[in-house]
């Protein structure tokens, strides 16, 4: 059965699904397509159009560097394209005379692939306990936020870069301007991401021109919190409008397009190929391309505008998962290597960091280096962000991912098959998702049970701001003199922040490299 739903911009037409219960409208632009004179600019508003807008198929999903094939989060089938500014709407039928809390999910993938539209993500779960769910694309890599000297020269403002995060605030705006026409509250509007959409909900936090478009905050497995640099480091790091547009510039001549109109004349397949190198600078720095303190969007560092309580002052559900090293590549160092790196990058405090990740051979320093990276990239940016809101606001709630899902490690991950990934990185996605069915595993009672608390407590926290769900002990918020965390397994429970003496070293390690 059709579904029509009148827009700012015109009729779509969406699908009301085969359980008679859910309605979902798929690929509703949210901007212009940002191609031709519109490459690497800010998104324009939507211009209306004629009639009714079929929005039953999924948009094209940004120009990127696919996930490997035996990725956890790998789906085939979505097609790409620098046209890419859809989102996704899933409301439920049952609930038309409420205005229901709104969740808009950001994907993660390193702000270098991923999509909205995955399998995994889609929203009908969450349209069935009452809230109305938003996907959307939005462009990454080198084509989301690529800062050059030429593209700031053309802009009025004077900067470039951060074009994927724009096209995030474009998105909310929508969301703002018609999702009440959906059974949304505009007033009640939570963001919610893990990984590096976890960083864009930090940036979006601190960013003025983000201001009053959400009202809850919920992010997993990352954060923006780490200090600003010559480069992007390991992944921890911002650069600088300055910095981000010498690194835009070197990388535009390594493609053989060293002026602006050489870049405005590449072909999207061109484009899509010359985004797709690995982001890696000659020098062997990690370079990525990534938000920049571009003093618009992102005015300053994000420890800093939390440290002054300038941040959006909204309820905030954050926390990370136990095993957060499988989400690094791995790195083969042998226990010397491993201990000399070591002692060049943190000098007095060296003997402190191999006591706690130990390298006496090659085995348990290629494991350290493993667990220092993921507690450095996402672990302690989720321990510092409930540390620096909650001193402003008190529902502020700290969580750990602890349950490992019943892996069937062949053909998925190749670091499976040696040893089990526990509670991976991002693992917990697919129980507040509550999509087990998409992975053929030995799911268990155990498995379901957890599904449902946490996409209920998700619900929850929508709603009031305050997590509440059957099977969840009484969650107060975090207090950063009596820390606590609540582990989300089995049986879920209240207790003592795990690996505390870690996150504590890395508070030191960030406040000493201008982190804090």
């Amino acid at each position: 059965m059709d579904v029509i739903v009148e827009t700012s911009a015109g009729l779509t037409m969406g699908e009301r699904l085969e359980d008679g219960e859910i309605d979902v409208f798929r690929g509703i632009p949210y901007a212009e397509p940002p191609v031709g004179h519109r490459r690497w600019r800010p998104p324009e508003r939507t211009r209306p159009w004629v009639g009714v807008r079929d929005c039953r198929r999924f948009g094209p999903v940004a120009l990127q560097r696919l996930a490997p094939a035996n990725s956890l989060f790998g789906f085939e089938g979505e097609a790409e394209a620098e046209d890419c500014l859809y989102l996704n709407v899933w409301t439920s039928s049952r609930f038309q005379r409420d205005a229901r809390p709104v969740i808009v999910w950001l994907h993660l993938g390193a702000f270098q692939f991923g999509s909205g539209s995955a399998p995994l993500y889609q929203g009908a779960n969450w349209a069935r306990n009452g809230v109305v769910f938003v996907s959307l694309n939005f462009r990454l890599g080198r084509i989301g936020f690529l800062a050059h000297p030429g593209l700031s020269a053309e802009s009025e403002a004077g900067r470039s870069g951060n074009y994927g995060l724009l096209d995030q605030i474009a998105a909310l705006e929508w969301v703002r301007d018609n999702i009440a026409r959906f059974g949304g509250d505009p007033s009640c509007v939570t963001i919610y991401g893990a990984s590096s959409g976890a960083s864009s909900i930090s940036l979006l936090m601190t960013s003025p021109r983000a201001k009053g478009l959400f009202h809850r905050a919920i992010a997993e497995s990352g954060g923006s919190f780490g200090p600003v640099g010559r480069t992007t480091g390991i992944g921890d790091r911002w650069q600088t409008m300055e910095a981000a547009e010498a690194s835009g510039q070197s990388w535009a001549a390594s493609i053989g397009a060293p002026r602006l109109t050489d870049l405005r004349r590449l072909s999207g397949g061109a484009l899509r190929r010359a985004n797709a190198r690995p982001p890696i600078a000659p020098d062997g720095t990690f370079d990525a391309a990534r938000p920049v303190i571009d003093r618009q969007v992102m005015c300053e560092s994000t420890h800093a505008v939390f440290s002054a309580g300038r941040q959006a002052h909204v309820p905030l559900l954050v926390g990370s998962a136990a095993q957060e090293e499988f989400a690094v590549a791995k790195v083969g160092l042998d226990a010397e290597t491993y201990r000399q790196e070591a002692r060049r990058e943190y000098g007095d405090a060296a003997d402190m960091f191999l006591g706690l990740y130990p390298g006496r051979g090659d085995a348990e320093a290629a494991a350290s280096s493993l667990r220092a990276t993921g507690h450095r990239l996402f672990s302690w940016q989720n321990w510092a962000w409930a540390n620096l809101h909650a001193r402003r606001v008190s529902d502020t709630y700290y969580y750990r991912f602890d349950h490992a899902p019943p892996l069937c490690a062949a053909g998925y991950h190749e670091q499976a098959t040696a040893r089990t990934l526990g509670a991976f990185h991002g693992a917990s996605l697919f129980y507040t998702f509550n999509n087990l069915h998409l992975r053929e595993w030995p799911w268990s009672e155990e498995d379901r049970r957890l599904a449902q608390t946490m996409i209920r407590a998700w619900v929850s926290f929508a709603k009031s701001g305050v997590p509440v769900a059957e099977g969840l002990p009484s969650w107060p918020g975090f207090d950063p003199e009596n820390p606590t965390v609540m582990a989300l397994s089995a049986k879920p429970h209240l207790g003592e922040v795990p690996e505390r003496l870690m996150m504590v070293f890395w508070d030191r390690f960030y406040a000493q490299s201008s982190g804090g």
